[in-house]
């Protein structure tokens, strides 16, 4: 186990072959907003050794770095590529592509919750319910096609290769009823969190998780083993920047490390990252949509604490903000 919380050492022990393992990298958006969902996703990758340098192999720029011609989109935490003022194009361009590598080429928002295996009850919010957005909304689609091309080619000289997204987008009355039952945010993201890794994990694979480090907390045991009740959890580090352990439940055996500044080190974390942020905006998008459809000098806001409280007070005034439940609108935490 290496500093960064991965073994690049995954051969058997009987001398064969390394087998193919299954690595998930898991990130959310939206976590301190006042408006707006929750994303939480995962990025899934199959290789036989995890990468030293998971941007060296996919050959992906960073946030800041300089693309070359032949180069895959840029990866990197999702608040280094997305600005309100700068849009979604670059958070686009990357989550399609990856998407496109592997045949799934969604053309709007609810095609795309589809291709992530996301459900999300809308049905409630007149802002959503029969609404949708058509993708791309900013990148173009020759260049999401290169960019595809270009991640197809690293993906088979690398011998690793992205197998899926999995998200779930908590709309906020659900996200407020899940506060509520916890009795914090924190858990909510963490049990979400773990619901995505369920959804990785079978007895004939070897799976290792990525996370980024959630808020300050350190110790992550107690949680794993109320999530994986009866599991054999087997704790190999427990620190500032790192946190890991190895789980082995019903049959199932996987390890998890939370690090700090994840998405600096693994690509998965930071694709992950960019995947929800992607998803949070489109539904931001809609709800935007609804507002200023009512009334059209009202400025758009990303949901955010000060913004959003200006926004609620725009809002408030509105016959339609009357009619519908605040939970469905703000969230408590």
């Amino acid at each position: 186990m290496d500093a960064r919380g991965t073994s690049n050492d995954y051969s058997r022990t009987d001398g064969g072959p390394r087998e193919l393992q299954t690595i998930v990298g898991i990130d959310e958006a939206g976590y301190s907003p006042l408006l707006g969902p929750l994303v939480v996703s995962a990025a899934g990758f199959e290789a036989r050794a995890i990468p030293t340098d998971w941007w060296v192999a996919l050959r992906a720029p960073r946030a800041g770095d300089r693309p070359g011609p032949a180069s895959s989109p840029a990866v990197d935490d999702s608040k280094k590529l997305y600005t309100p003022a700068r849009g979604v194009g670059r958070l686009e361009l990357a989550v399609l592509a990856f998407l496109k590598t592997i045949g799934q080429t969604p053309a709007t928002l609810r095609g795309l919750l589809a291709c992530v295996g996301a459900e999300a009850d809308a049905e409630a919010y007149p802002w959503y319910r029969e609404a949708d957005v058509v993708i791309p909304v900013a990148a173009d689609r020759e260049e999401i096609d290169r960019a595809a091309a270009s991640l197809s080619r690293s993906f088979e000289e690398s011998g690793v290769r992205f197998t899926r997204f999995r998200s779930v987008p908590l709309l906020v009355g659900n996200y407020n009823r899940k506060v509520q039952r916890r009795g914090n945010k924190s858990l909510v993201l963490f049990h979400s969190a773990l619901g995505l890794v369920d959804r990785f994990l079978h007895s004939e694979e070897d799976v290792c998780v990525l996370a980024d480090k959630q808020g300050a907390r350190t110790y992550y045991g107690d949680l794993l083993s109320q999530y994986f009740f009866g599991c054999r959890l087997e704790q190999n580090a427990e620190a500032k920047e790192l946190s890991t352990y190895r789980i082995l439940h019903e049959g199932r055996r996987f390890g998890i490390s939370f690090c700090l500044k994840g998405d600096a080190v693994h690509l998965p974390i930071a694709l992950a990252s960019m995947c929800s942020k992607y998803i949070r905006e489109l539904f931001m998008i809609i709800f935007n949509r609804y507002w200023r459809s009512i009334n059209p000098d009202l400025r758009p806001t990303s949901g955010y604490q000060l913004d959003g409280r200006r926004y609620i007070r725009c809002i408030s005034s509105l016959p339609e903000f009357e009619q519908v439940s605040r939970d469905l609108i703000i969230r408590k935490k």
